[in-house]
């Protein structure tokens, strides 16, 4: 799906809203763990049956608040890298459907090259700040 591990960061922040560009399953790569997730959510993806074809399916009943938001990134950091996976901090931004901020949030997101193709295999929000 992605040519670089930039193109798979930018890719799987295009899932994180309710857009629907790209879809979810189709920007990791298994097994896919992610941290501080609620309890509707599995902390680890093993199994491709368990992956929602997009994030936002269930955010009518689990995040309401959430539904018709966007996520824009706004500066990605290559931190580490080889040749096989690279790690990058990045800085973005949720908006409401309204097109008003609802919060700020650093992640670092790991993306792994599998046969030339880089996909998301670990994502990790932290620093997530509401909007006032």
């Amino acid at each position: 799906m992605a040519e670089t591990p930039e193109q798979a960061v930018q890719n799987a922040v295009k899932t994180a809203g309710s857009e629907r560009e790209l879809r979810f399953r189709d920007t990791i790569h298994l097994p896919f763990h992610q941290v501080g997730m609620p309890s509707n959510m599995p902390s680890i993806y093993l199994d491709e049956k368990d992956v929602p074809e997009y994030r936002d399916k269930d955010w009518a009943v689990t995040k309401p608040e959430w539904v018709g938001s966007k996520v824009i990134l706004n500066k990605m950091t290559k931190i580490i890298e080889d040749d096989k996976k690279a790690a990058f901090l990045i800085d973005a931004a949720r908006y409401n459907a309204d097109g008003s901020l609802m919060q700020t949030f650093n992640a670092i997101f790991t993306v792994e090259n599998r046969n030339g193709d880089w996909r998301l295999i670990s994502r990790n929000p932290f620093n997530i700040r509401k909007s006032e």
